[in-house]
């Protein structure tokens, strides 16, 4: 159990350490006004690619959480009149 929770944790470490290369390559392409837009394209849209990737596999992950956790109902503390 616990050297699963630590596969987990490295594995979030390593999509989060993703998502900052790509966003940050892809900030630098657009910033940068020596490259043509095209290739600016296919950089923003690489890491467009790669961020929706991670977040997809996230949230499929977290789906699965969810279903096991009963949800509670809210309580009422005051009711108007």
């Amino acid at each position: 159990m616990k050297e699963a929770r630590e596969k987990l944790i490295g594995q979030k470490a390593k999509d989060d350490s993703t998502m900052n290369f790509v966003s940050r390559q892809a900030q630098e392409a657009i910033l940068d006004p020596n490259l043509p837009e095209s290739y600016k394209d296919d950089i923003v849209g690489a890491a467009v690619g790669t961020i929706l990737r991670i977040a997809e596999k996230r949230n499929a992950y977290n789906a699965g959480q969810r279903e096991g956790r009963q949800v509670k109902s809210s309580n009422t503390i005051y009711q108007a009149k």
